[in-house]
């Protein structure tokens, strides 16, 4: 399970709220504008990542300022403030935007800190987007700055920031060493905040390498560098890091005790996010225990409060949407009646002028020609509106994937938790069947709410979390297996892939549970697919025990391999061998490429 995360960025040492209207009597007391640009860099510096409304509005004054000073140095920093706001707005991509118009005017100058602190927050907007390349990429480079200027405090901040990301993309080694180092420093220092924030992240590396007595000793410390005022949502996330371990170590009663306060915590500072996590601490606590109704309560109070911050934000995004484009529609055409009035009215002057003044001729002309621009600019605008409502359904589409994702994620949860209750082997294993189908299906809606593109799904990101998923859902065979993909980036259409997603899942769960009879780490599961000669081809090739001839007549998954290939009017090949394993071919004729 994964735990809420802070993330430690440049320079955060307030975590409460500002009033920005508060600044402008002290702006006006200042003589220079130098003096009037230092007291907004303090009180931005004071809010840093805690609070956009009022960073956004410094960052519109610190640019007004800057302009009279026509200081590059200025402009750029203004460029990071307005990145800062729509980070925390969720605004990502154009708060990338405003970053890299701030590193083309740093880049190149001796700015070296300024530069750092865009590196670092280029770094936090791709770790959110999960870019993985990008955003190690930005973090190593404003370490490497800030190690060449000999900034300290921000090496300790990068140190920090790597290991949240290492710890996210399951590289521990490399988690653990920088979170060492960072912890180090902070008590050096004697930063007590940011020392129990490292701990707390320190707890949650632990937790995922299953140390659980070093994640209850550093969930621990962190409560006690930092009082509960100060970060409440630490309280909630360590609260809720105890329960876990104390429950993996067949504590329940203490776990229980620290899973509730979590959740306590999470309902006093209406964190949803933190919350859902406790909820779903809490029910796995229930599921080990086999209290499966409890469980399941909690689920669905789980599924509500998401269901519920997602309807209050589809229902403020369709009203915001709904009202703009009735507004403009009105707008519209009040215009474009105002014109049709105009037209007629300049009709009857132009009759006039013609029969009485011939002369003027030449200046109707140029009248018509202006009327004409005029004709255009709005035909212009009402291009802009139609645009805007296309992005705003769009958007509703997007949010219409992200429930049917979160449904899918459901129904996944609710098999898991009735196979728990099956002693029968088969039908346990036709739950787990079952399941691994809906994921793959949940895969599919996740890729296109998180991508630009709506209509399809690209394969070679699809088909490599699938595999990811499916080999992870199969840990516990112990059969050791590694594979490898060569896989073509192509588009397709959602019903194209979900079908082809269905027969790769089959294939691999099939290898995974037939095909290698002994654990070993030259078990290799080889994946390739590719467009050739206006067809698609998908193998999959395991280098196993092989296939019994009764097995490939008997195989449920097998069999829905074959009626899903119909549907595609493909074509099934199936070689095996006992001393080189099984390879399962498709040539797929009906397919929809985007």
């Amino acid at each position: 399970m994964r735990l809420q995360f802070f993330i430690v960025l440049l320079f955060i040492s307030n975590f409460g709220y500002s009033q920005a209207d508060a600044v402008l009597p002290q702006l006006s007391k200042l003589s220079t504008n130098e003096e009037k640009l230092e007291l907004l860099y303090t009180q931005i510096k004071k809010k840093w990542f805690s609070d956009e409304k009022s960073i956004n509005t410094y960052a519109i004054l610190y640019d007004s300022i800057a302009s009279l000073e026509k200081s590059t140095l200025f402009k750029a920093r203004a460029f990071n403030y307005y990145g800062i706001a729509n980070y925390l707005k969720g605004e990502h991509d154009l708060a990338i935007d405003y970053y890299f118009k701030a590193v083309r005017i740093l880049e190149g100058s001796e700015h070296y800190s300024d530069l750092a602190d865009v590196y670092n927050n280029l770094g936090a907007c791709y770790k959110i987007r999960k870019d993985f390349e990008n955003t190690e990429k930005y973090y190593l480079s404003a370490l490497e700055i800030s190690e060449k200027i000999g900034e300290q405090t921000t090496i300790a901040h990068l140190w920090n920031n790597l290991s949240l990301l290492y710890t996210e993309n399951k590289i521990y080694d490399k988690a653990d060493f920088m979170l060492s180092k960072a912890i180090n420093y902070y008590a050096q220092t004697k930063d007590s905040v940011n020392l129990g924030i490292a701990y707390l992240n320190y707890g949650n590396l632990k937790i995922n390498e299953k140390e659980f007595q070093q994640a209850i000793f550093n969930y621990k410390q962190a409560k006690n560098f930092v009082k509960r005022e100060q970060i409440p949502l630490l309280y909630a996330v360590s609260q809720t890091g105890i329960g876990m371990a104390l429950a993996e170590k067949g504590k329940m009663s203490s776990a229980k005790e620290h899973l509730l306060e979590g959740i306590e915590i999470s309902k006093e500072i209406n964190h949803h996010e933190q919350l859902l996590e406790s909820y779903n601490a809490l029910a796995e606590y229930y599921a080990k225990n086999k209290k499966f109704k409890d469980a399941y309560k909690l689920s669905l109070e789980s599924q509500k409060l998401k269901d519920s911050v997602l309807s209050a934000q589809q229902d403020k995004n369709m009203a915001d949407a709904l009202a703009r484009f009735e507004t403009e529609k009105i707008d519209a055409q009040l215009k474009l009646f105002a014109l049709e009035a105009e037209k007629e009215k300049q009709q009857s002057r132009i009759y006039l002028i013609i029969a009485s003044f011939g002369v003027l001729i030449t200046v109707l002309i140029g009248f018509f020609l202006y009327r004409s621009k005029k004709r255009r600019a709005l035909l212009a605008n009402q291009k802009e509106l139609l645009e805007a409502t296309l992005e705003d359904k769009n958007i509703l589409l997007k949010e219409t994937h992200h429930r049917v994702k979160n449904s899918l994620q459901m129904v996944s949860s609710l098999l898991f938790l009735q196979s728990r209750t099956i002693t029968d082997k088969e039908a346990k294993k036709a739950m787990s069947d079952a399941q691994s189908r809906v994921r793959s299906m949940a895969i599919i809606h996740q890729k296109l709410y998180s991508e630009q593109q709506l209509a399809g799904v690209d394969t070679k990101a699809y088909f490599e979390d699938l595999i990811a998923e499916v080999f992870n859902s199969h840990t516990n065979k112990s059969n050791n297996a590694k594979y490898k993909t060569d896989i073509q980036s192509i588009l397709l259409g959602i019903e194209t892939i979900t079908l082809i997603g269905l027969i790769l899942n089959e294939l691999i769960t099939n290898v995974l549970k037939h095909a290698f009879k002994t654990k070993s780490s030259e078990n290799l599961l080889d994946v390739f697919f590719k467009e050739e000669n206006n067809r698609l081809v998908l193998k999959v090739k395991d280098n196993g025990s092989g296939m019994k001839t009764n097995k490939k007549q008997e195989s449920l998954g097998l069999k829905l391999v074959d009626s899903l290939s119909k549907k595609l009017k493909a074509n099934v090949v199936i070689n095996s061998d006992k001393a080189q394993g099984t390879e399962v071919i498709l040539h797929i004729e009906k397919y929809d490429k985007l």
